[in-house]
Parts: structure tokens; C-alpha cells; sequence
């Protein structure tokens, strides 16, 4: 009997142009209180990685982004915005 892999397909990201991709991205970090003062100043832009991503934070340096609860909320909410938007080019 021969099994087939098939592949999985290719998640469609919504095109966003950068500027408007930073703001979603420090709206969506605005709701963590956690995460108080806590904003990304620059986001970028990749060749897309085998997930099919094109873009990546520029990790902030304000202490609370780099402690727990905020850091582990920051990487959460970044990779599941990494899987549902792209910047536009």
C-alpha cells in the first residue's frame, strides 16, 4: 500500500503596509497591562522564511519587554501576528 504525504498547505497572510503592520503590532501589545509602556519602533523586513513570513520585530529594550509575564506575552502575540500578516512590497 503506498501513503501519500500531502503537503500542508501555505497559511495566506494578509498584505499590510509596513507602517500600518507597527501600529496593529503596538495596538496588540497595548492590551497586555503587563506589557504597560512596552512598544516596537521598527519592524523588519525579510526575505520570507520557511514559514512564509517576510517581516520580524526589532526586539524593544525597555526592561518590562524583556522580564516575564510581558516577554513571554510579547512572544506569543508576535508569532501568532507572524502567521496572519505580511508587509506589503
Amino acid at each position: 500500500m503506498l501513503v501519500r504525504l500531502e503537503e500542508r498547505p501555505v497559511a495566506t497572510r494578509r498584505a499590510l503596509a509596513l507602517e500600518e503592520l507597527r501600529a496593529l503590532v503596538n495596538r496588540s501589545i497595548g492590551v497586555h497591562a503587563q506589557c504597560e509602556g512596552v512598544h516596537v519602533r521598527r519592524i523588519v523586513v525579510t526575505e520570507p522564511d520557511a514559514t512564509g513570513c517576510n517581516w520580524q520585530i526589532e526586539w524593544p529594550l525597555f526592561r518590562p519587554a524583556n522580564i516575564d509575564p510581558c516577554r513571554s506575552q510579547l512572544h506569543t502575540l508576535i508569532e501568532r501576528l507572524r502567521t496572519r500578516f505580511n508587509v506589503l512590497r
